[in-house]
């Protein structure tokens, strides 16, 4: 718990730094423009209330209509937030039997990331992404591994909120749902029983519906020159040539012809994503600050990867392919919206409370019906 206390401190001092003397690294761009949207200073706020991704901008304003328009309790929001996550990530850690040495060092992992401590600690949705993911998973975790039937409930609410932040949870959200009612389906039986089909259609019919209106309005609302009735390869090419050419940008506009062209690409999108800047582009010690993060991120990758082919082929292992595949499926598709190693660092965020049970997912694991 110390270093979950560690952690929200240090987030406690930036946003400080932030509110009365910064602002900090990360505070301004999109931070600045959620804040000044939700005091009414930036932007139709009435508007963005039916605006997809805007969502945070509106609950920020009513947070700030029931205590007072500032900076600092925004920002201090985001803190508690934090802190909730990292409760519900020892949550996960604990019932996975991760072990108490294990256990506090991916807590402090968790806790001094440096791009963690700058985009969880100002006005930014990344923190809330995070607690709302980390719940997500948790839940996913006590369906599969102690038959709690109750955390279906959690799991919808945590995707609903989540995919409420960023359309690119809602794809996650969707392919987290399905995925795990096909792993708790063939848990004790194989195939694909009856019941879960019926189980699953009508929110799966809601999500899809839900999520075609969202994406048919991204365009419009983003200013982008793109549908998504167009298909997915238009929409990729679209976006990544979008974007104005800036020094810490690594994607330009792809040749998407065909399906195979797509394919190739989505290697390539993946690794740059998760990887730039490459040594050879290092230019300011920021640059520097991100390869040493992104290296750390390769290494827990490689661990990861590792435990999973190392394990027998058992229930545990069948969880920790539910943590693998949710990583990668969450990164896949924020590269596909990132093109540059700056905005890259920031979409990380979601993402580090699953690599890092990964990572420190035990090796003898011992996690039959555990509460946690």
């Amino acid at each position: 718990m110390r270093f979950i206390l560690l952690g929200f401190f240090l987030r406690l001092l930036v946003a400080i730094w932030n509110s009365f003397f910064g602002p900090s690294l990360g505070a301004e761009g999109d931070a600045l423009t959620f804040h000044l949207m939700a005091i009414g200073e930036y932007g139709d706020l009435e508007e963005a209330k039916f605006q997809y991704g805007w969502i945070y901008s509106v609950f920020l304003s009513y947070f700030y209509a029931f205590t007072t328009p500032s900076l600092f309790l925004g920002s201090l929001l985001s803190c508690f937030a934090w802190l909730i996550s990292a409760i519900f990530f020892d949550k996960s850690l604990r019932l996975l039997s991760v072990k108490t040495k294990d256990r506090k060092i991916a807590l402090l992992f968790y806790a001094l990331i440096p791009t963690s401590i700058l985009f969880t600690s100002v006005t930014l949705r990344e923190v809330y992404q995070l607690l709302f993911l980390n719940i997500a998973i948790y839940s996913s975790l006590k369906i599969f591994l102690s038959n709690s039937n109750y955390h279906w409930l959690i799991l919808f609410i945590s995707c609903a909120l989540m995919s409420s932040l960023h359309i690119g949870f809602l794809v996650f959200s969707f392919i987290l749902i399905l995925t795990m009612i096909y792993f708790n389906s063939g848990k004790r039986s194989k195939g694909f029983p009856i019941e879960r089909i019926l189980f699953s259609f009508p929110i799966l019919t809601v999500m899809g519906v839900y999520g075609y209106s969202s994406f048919e309005s991204l365009g419009a609302m983003g200013g982008a020159d793109y549908n998504f009735s167009d298909g997915i390869l238009v929409v990729v090419e679209s976006y990544q040539g979008s974007q104005y050419q800036t020094r810490a940008m690594y994607s330009y506009k792809p040749q998407l012809d065909s399906l195979l062209d797509f394919l190739l690409f989505v290697p390539v999108s993946l690794g740059q994503y998760l990887f730039e800047p490459m040594p050879w582009r290092i230019s300011t010690f920021f640059d520097l600050f991100l390869f040493l993060e992104n290296f750390v991120r390769g290494l827990l990758i490689i661990i990861m990867l590792r435990h999973y082919f190392n394990l027998d082929s058992s229930i545990q292992k069948k969880a920790l392919l539910l943590i693998v595949l949710m990583y990668f499926a969450l990164e896949t598709l924020f590269a596909f919206g990132t093109v540059n190693w700056g905005t890259a660092a920031r979409h990380h965020v979601p993402g580090l409370g699953i690599l890092l049970m990964g990572a420190f997912y035990p090796r003898e694991p011992r996690i039959n019906n555990i509460k946690g």
